[in-house]
Order: structure tokens, then C-alpha cells, then sequence
């Protein structure tokens, strides 16, 4: 449960079956990294609320596709856009401190960034920098955009995410264009400048920067607002109702990583990559899944056993592309 001085406002939704929902998830998982699929792209579906706090919704921004939340820590603001189902309900936060934003993540379809860049002007601040968790592709396809909207930010990321981008994003980008055509950017935005870890103060905002290594991706940034007792972990923690993605094959490690935020004390509030804020909880069932793919994965002599058996395993979860797509890196022939 989230602690009592976050409010979490739902500004706006659409509404989607479950079937059309697992059936977009996987086009959407299968096209980010580039491979080929087929699917029509469909606003967003209820999302799902995991820290029981009163949701309200915002009238005045009734044709908006994604979902905003709004999340107050005394002078300080976390505002989280959640993408519709084809854009993957990846978040775009943007922490509001006293005089400017800090922009994390640019979604995976440039819709979506449009939208992320819209709500931010309303705040009307500038925007001190953008911040890029790592490199996989849902969260960096629509910096263009963001890059373009607020040109004097800068955008960072830790050492080593840059070259990623750089040496895939032409390939993942052409494949995404098969599915969602000019929904996607013209062109790989590669962050420029270096953050570091450790305690950085932004508009007056303290941040506590971390480096993690082959978790959910090989390399990803997290980030502690030690006065906000916020955890900003991205996709290094799944929310409790959802599959993580297990692709990368770093079962043992993330598991490593994972108690090491579990030994963080006192942040009860955490941020994620995909759905909504979550608890503490949802470090431990990241574990209990992680745990039980690896278990299944050294049992599955192929990628549908893995799927199956893995969908078995966790019946109620959704996002269930998410094992498709894991299962088809995990079995993939030698290159």
C-alpha cells in the first residue's frame, strides 16, 4: 500500500476487452525490438490501480489516449503518463520541483510523446533535463519528439546506454515502422550527456542515482528521492498484476539486484516502467516470478513449453506478450 501522503489522480481512460488486450500487448512487445508482427494500434484499457488510493477523473482532458496520475510529496509532484495498450502502458514521469521538471523516459510511439509533451507545458515550467532509464526501445522511440518540443534539455543517461541506442535503434525502429508506420520516430535519439551515480541535487530536489547490471535489461538506471521516501525503479521491478519481461536470460543476477532494493529502507512508495505505482510487495512477487521463470526455463526444452508452462504458472497476470516475447529471446537459434 502506498503511504498516506500520495494522492494519485486517473485524468484519463478508455476502455479494452481482455482478449484485445493480450492480443495487442504481444504485437507490441514483438515490434518494439524489431521483429516482424501484424496488429492495429487501439487506445488504452483500465490500468490498473495497485495502491487502492481514490482516483479521480479529469473531464477537460476527456480525448486524451494515455492516463496521467499525479502523485504529491509535500512541494514536490510526480507526474506519470501511462501509454495506451499499443504503446505498451510505458510511463513518462515528470518530477515537478519548485521551479523546473525533470523529464524521465520518452514512450515508444511519438502519439504518446505528444501527448507526455503537452500535459508538461501545462505545468508551466522549464524543463531542466530528460533522463533516460535505459535502453530498450518502449522507452527511448519518442525523445524525438520530446527533444523537439523543449530543445534546450538536455538528455542523460549512464555510461553505456548511448552506445546501446546507438548500435540498435536504426533496426528497432524500422521494425516498428512495419507495424505502426509513421507512429514512429525518423530518427534514433541518442542521449548526450553522462549522469553519474550518487546524490545530485536538481531544483531542489535531492536524487540518488544508482547503477544496475543484468536485471531486466543489461544495464538500467534507478533513482531514490530520499526526502519523498520514492523509489524510482523502472523496469528493475513489475507490478504485482502484470509478467515481467525475463528475455534477457539474467535470472540469478536480478534476483541480486532485486534484494538490494529490497534492503533499501523506508521507500514504500515505488515507481515502475510499465502501470502504475506500486509497494514494497511488488519487489517480492518480482522475485517469486523471476525465481519461477528460472525454474521453468531450465525444464522447457523450447519457447512454447516456456510459454505455457510459464502462463500456467501465473495465470491471472497480464501482459502476457511479455512471455511470448521473453520465450522467443530465450530460444533463439545462435547468431
Amino acid at each position: 500500500m502506498l503511504p498516506g501522503n500520495s494522492q494519485f489522480q486517473r485524468l484519463s481512460q478508455a476502455d479494452l476487452s481482455r482478449s484485445q488486450f493480450l492480443q495487442l500487448a504481444a504485437a507490441a512487445l514483438v515490434s518494439f525490438v524489431g521483429l516482424p508482427t501484424s496488429a492495429a494500434a487501439a487506445k488504452n484499457p483500465e490500468l490498473a490501480q495497485n495502491s487502492g488510493a481514490p482516483v479521480t477523473k479529469d473531464a477537460a482532458a476527456s480525448d486524451r489516449m494515455g492516463a496521467i496520475l499525479v502523485s504529491q510529496f509535500g512541494p514536490v509532484k510526480i507526474h506519470s503518463y501511462l501509454s495506451p495498450t499499443d504503446g505498451f502502458h510505458v510511463n513518462t514521469q515528470m518530477i515537478e520541483g519548485p521551479t523546473a521538471v525533470v523529464i524521465f523516459d520518452g514512450q515508444l510511439l511519438l502519439p504518446y510523446a505528444e501527448e507526455a509533451a503537452s500535459y508538461v507545458q501545462t505545468l508551466g515550467k522549464p524543463i531542466d533535463r530528460i533522463i533516460l532509464s535505459h535502453g530498450h526501445t518502449d522507452h527511448w522511440g519518442g525523445l524525438q519528439v520530446l527533444t523537439e518540443r523543449f530543445p534546450d534539455a538536455r538528455v542523460f543517461a549512464l555510461d553505456g546506454i548511448a552506445d546501446q541506442v546507438r548500435a540498435r535503434g536504426p533496426a528497432r525502429l524500422d521494425g516498428l515502422r512495419r507495424t505502426y508506420g509513421d507512429k514512429v520516430a525518423t530518427k534514433v535519439t541518442i542521449p548526450t550527456e553522462i549522469i553519474t551515480e550518487g546524490v545530485q541535487r536538481i531544483d531542489g530536489v535531492t536524487y540518488d542515482f544508482k547503477r544496475f547490471v543484468d536485471g531486466e535489461s543489461e544495464l538500467q538506471l534507478a533513482a531514490l528521492l530520499p526526502d519523498q521516501k520514492v523509489l524510482m525503479a523502472f523496469d528493475l521491478v513489475f507490478s504485482p498484476n502484470q509478467h515481467p519481461f525475463t528475455g534477457a536470460n539474467q535470472f540469478d543476477h536480478w534476483m541480486i539486484v532485486l534484494e538490494q532494493l529490497k534492503a533499501l529502507q523506508g521507500y514504500d512508495t515505488i515507481i515502475i516502467g510499465h502501470d502504475t505505482p506500486v509497494g514494497r510487495s511488488a519487489i517480492d512477487s518480482t522475485i517469486d516470478y523471476v525465481k519461477r521463470a528460472k525454474e521453468i526455463h531450465a525444464a522447457s526444452a523450447n519457447a512454447k513449453t516456456y510459454s505455457e508452462n510459464l502462463r500456467a504458472a501465473f495465470p491471472d497476470l497480464q501482459q502476457a506478450g511479455f512471455v511470448d516475447l521473453s520465450a522467443s529471446y530465450l530460444y533463439a537459434a545462435p547468431r
